[in-house]
């Protein structure tokens, strides 16, 4: 079991919290108790956004102890794995601002596919074709972008790379319209 260091003199922050694969396929995270669990870990103002595994909380630990903290408190809670990516509530700001599509259209919804390195990104820009995805590391922040027509998201091939990329790598995918909530 790893360890936290609290830092002292850090600057209190805002972060997301994004539950990997909760909510899908029968692994049920209910909003009432993912604010249970990352309120005991001691987060403050935590705020859960939408009912597919997302949290807004409040702490003076950097992204990594906060990473930790969750992960900890969600298999303490659920007594199973369920890794998180977490990003600065301005790192989502800046993803939003940077998206290249339109958080959703009359004919496409946009997705942004968190990850966690350069690598990562490289390996789904590698599986899926230019005409669906774009990729970002602006101030840092990693991620892919990507478009589908309504109604056919689990069917397009950035759908089907991220799906075959998730067995192996963290990430997790978000609308940009959940991400526009969570700012």
């Amino acid at each position: 079991r790893a360890s936290i260091a609290t830092m002292t003199n850090a600057p209190t922050q805002r972060f997301a919290i994004f539950l990997r694969g909760v909510n899908v396929g029968g692994v049920t995270v209910k909003s009432a108790d993912l604010k249970s669990s990352l309120t005991a870990a001691g987060f403050t103002d935590v705020r859960t956004v939408l009912a597919s595994g997302n949290a807004l909380v409040t702490s003076e630990r950097d992204a990594q102890d906060v990473k930790i903290s969750a992960e900890q408190a969600l298999r303490s809670r659920f007594d199973r794995e369920i890794p998180v990516i977490v990003r600065s509530q301005t790192q989502v700001a800046e993803l939003v601002a940077h998206s290249p599509y339109d958080a959703d259209s009359d004919s496409h919804h946009a997705y942004v596919v968190l990850v966690e390195s350069q690598k990562d990104v490289t390996t789904l820009l590698d599986l899926t074709p230019p005409s669906e995805t774009d990729e970002t590391t602006a101030e840092g922040i990693l991620a892919l972008y990507w478009w589908c027509p309504r109604g056919s998201s689990l069917g397009t091939p950035a759908s089907k790379a991220t799906t075959k990329a998730a067995k192996s790598m963290l990430m997790t995918t978000r609308n940009v319209r959940t991400l526009r909530r969570l700012i």
